[in-house]
């Protein structure tokens, strides 16, 4: 057979193959036999064999991995992977209905929201980026600003599409929820005790450490699935509502669980009561539902929190319940000196995992539980990811129990302890507890990510003296680490090589690593964006602050707070002094105010740039870029075919210039 026969061959039965594939994980039912299928796969191996110059990346032989990967790189994401805010009862998912209709001003007699309810997967999110019609990369949610690339990992999963169809946009990014399904995780299971090899407690976990493998022909073997929920900007594809974007993934081989379309909160509660009944039999774990605004066209009106979109919120399902004894009462120091107290209980199988430990959150819980060592106290899974005790079986209570009663000092340094609000917290800023908790956050990855400072090592450090605050880790040598446990010289000298990288990091990340009280790494990059500096942000007044997108009073009085203590203005005096950066690593230019506060959308086939270019371009000269038109939006930038946005504009009002009109805008 000649070379073109074959290629043709190889190219038909590949887009067989996936035809196949969309049949049997998109649509689930398959149109040919396992062994049929079997016989295609065989066939095109030995094709690509005979010629292996012919092998590409997306071809469906390809999905056994390839070779280990010595570690993760860290990717951005083009737009930040915001977590869902949880409600748990009608009452709180009413409220979330009356914050909506607030948000828009809507009057009472408006007809009700419309909202796409649907299965929220007890899974492992995911970003997924294609280019020219293939996945060309795959990352972890990491902390929502920035993931681990998994491209290798996700190409294994054998109902994700590696190749979309004809057809497709050229670049599309969407986001779903890797899982394991039940049958697959109990066939695992099995071959783990056929091995003698410890088994896995539950899907999700196993979800999650297998991605988090170097190994990608290790994960292939693993029944991995996946659901896609979004497109990033999906209104840029001229798509409306949750409910277009849905057919339009599945148009293009996502494999998805659809949204069911209600109306008002009244049938959004109705469709929850229908879903109780219906997940323990789907086959995976599903952990409750995600409702959201229906229309793209209101996001930007409702906006978001630094953590939370207001347009969509997660209802979880009631969580099970198990009870066991209370066999202890302990307190742990936080960073902020907050003294929060911790249940440690027989182990108990709760929700997939054994739980030996539960938060108790507070002085006020404990004595509303009224908890008692020795007592047998119900525990269940708030959100079911953090175990909690419920309440005690007051009729089960052993004679004798003893009241708990919170000490005078802190279990850590002694000091005195003090009442604030429902908190009860240690006030001394010596305290070694809250100082190894700490160094431990500034460290940390999404802080100044200093590789090699586990917390084995911070609690050395901090025991030994050789750290009293944080600016003491950059008088550490080799010298004097040499003398820990289990410190040799090649790791001393790593971990003072990673000590000094840390220096270089952004501003966003110093603020973020302070361990400001309610300032997160995304309100620590809007702050430092703003002001630059670290002299300017600890100059800066509360009203100020306050001022800032996705900055509100309790962060704002928390950053003023903080910086007017003459103590940790020291300790910013002392980073400088040993070379930590204190400026912004994205000087703006200094056109930046022509486009300060403006919001933009753009649309349509652009003949200069692509989205993403001329997005960077805007947010560069100061401005912000939104996926749909609004009486917000300041003006539009429209290309060839712009569809519905244009059309939207017109009826707003508002300006329309083309690409050249804002590229002359900008001088450019």
């Amino acid at each position: 057979m000649s070379r073109s026969k074959v290629a043709q061959e190889i190219l038909a039965l590949r887009e067989e193959i996936r035809e196949h594939d969309r049949a049997y994980y998109r649509d689930a039912h398959p149109t040919i036999s396992d062994q049929e299928y079997d016989g295609l796969i065989v066939r095109l191996r030995e094709l690509e064999d005979l010629h292996p110059d012919l092998i590409t990346e997306d071809s469906p032989t390809q999905r056994v991995g390839g070779d280990p990967l010595e570690e993760f790189r860290s990717v951005p994401h083009s737009v930040p992977m915001l977590s869902l805010d949880n409600t748990y009862n009608a009452e709180e998912m009413r409220a979330f209905d009356q914050r909506v209709r607030r948000g828009l001003d809507l009057p009472e007699d408006a007809p009700p929201i419309e909202y796409a309810v649907e299965p929220k997967i007890d899974g492992v999110a995911v970003a997924l980026r294609y280019q020219g019609g293939r996945l060309a990369l795959g990352a972890t949610r990491g902390n929502g600003v920035e993931g681990d690339d998994i491209t290798l990992n996700v190409r294994t999963i054998r109902g994700l599409p590696l190749v979309l169809p004809k057809g497709a946009p050229s670049e599309l990014e969407v986001r779903g929820e890797v899982y394991m399904p039940l049958a697959g995780f109990l066939q695992l299971n099995e071959a783990m005790e056929r091995q003698g090899l410890k088994q896995y407690v539950n899907p999700r976990n196993t979800a999650a450490g297998t991605l988090k493998l170097l190994d990608s022909s290790t994960v292939a073997a693993r029944p991995l699935a996946i659901a896609v929920y979004t497109l990033v900007n999906a209104d840029q594809y001229n798509l409306e509502t949750q409910l277009d974007m849905f057919r339009f993934l599945g148009d293009l081989g996502f494999p998805t669980q659809g949204a069911e379309l209600c109306r008002g909160a009244d049938e959004v509660m109705e469709a929850i009561e229908t879903w109780g009944d219906r997940h323990p039999g789907l086959g995976f774990d599903v952990d409750g539902l995600v409702v959201k605004v229906n229309h793209f066209n209101l996001y930007d009106e409702l906006g978001a929190t630094s953590k939370f979109p207001r347009w969509a919120i997660s209802y979880k399902f009631p969580a099970e319940e198990k009870s066991t004894k209370l066999l202890d009462i302990v307190l742990q120091v936080g960073r902020t000196g907050a003294v929060t107290p911790t249940a440690i209980l027989e182990p108990v199988f709760v929700s997939g995992t054994t739980v030996s430990r539960a938060t108790l959150h507070n002085a006020d819980e404990v004595e509303r539980l009224d908890a008692r060592i020795g007592d047998t106290v119900v525990v269940k899974k708030a959100g079911e990811i953090i175990p909690k005790v419920e309440r005690v079986l007051l009729n089960e209570r052993p004679a004798g129990a003893k009241p708990f009663r919170y000490p005078k000092d802190c279990p850590s340094c002694r000091a005195e302890l003090v009442r604030e609000d429902v908190l009860i917290r240690c006030i001394n800023l010596a305290c070694p507890a809250q100082l190894e908790r700490s160094v431990m956050h500034f460290a940390s990855r999404g802080a100044m990510d200093i590789e090699g400072l586990g917390e084995k090592l911070v609690l050395q450090l901090v025991r030994e003296g050789l750290v009293k605050d944080v600016s003491d880790l950059y008088k550490l040598t080799v010298e004097k680490l040499g003398d820990l446990e289990r410190m040799g010289e090649k790791s001393a000298a790593n971990l003072v090589m990673g000590i000094e990288s840390s220096k270089q990091q952004d501003l966003a990340r110093l603020v973020y690593a302070l361990g400001i009280r309610h300032v997160g790494s995304q309100g620590a990059k809007v702050v430092a964006r703003h002001y630059q500096t670290m002299e300017a942000l600890m100059g800066a007044d509360e009203s100020e602050l306050e001022a800032l997108d996705e900055v509100g009073p309790v962060i704002a009085a928390s950053i003023h707070e903080f910086f007017n203590r003459k103590a940790n203005r020291d300790l910013v005096a002392r980073l400088q002094t040993a070379g930590v950066n204190m400026e912004s690593l994205e000087t703006p230019s200094e056109e930046e105010p022509l486009l300060a506060g403006e919001i933009i959308v753009v649309t349509g086939t652009l003949e200069k740039h692509s989205r993403n270019e001329i997005k960077a371009l805007i947010e560069k000269f100061g401005g912000k870029v939104t996926g749909s038109v609004s009486k917000k939006t300041t003006f539009l930038i429209a290309g060839s075919e712009p569809g519905s946005k244009y059309d939207k504009a017109q009826t707003l009002k508002i300006p329309v210039l083309s690409e050249a009109e804002f590229l002359r805008r900008l001088g450019q």
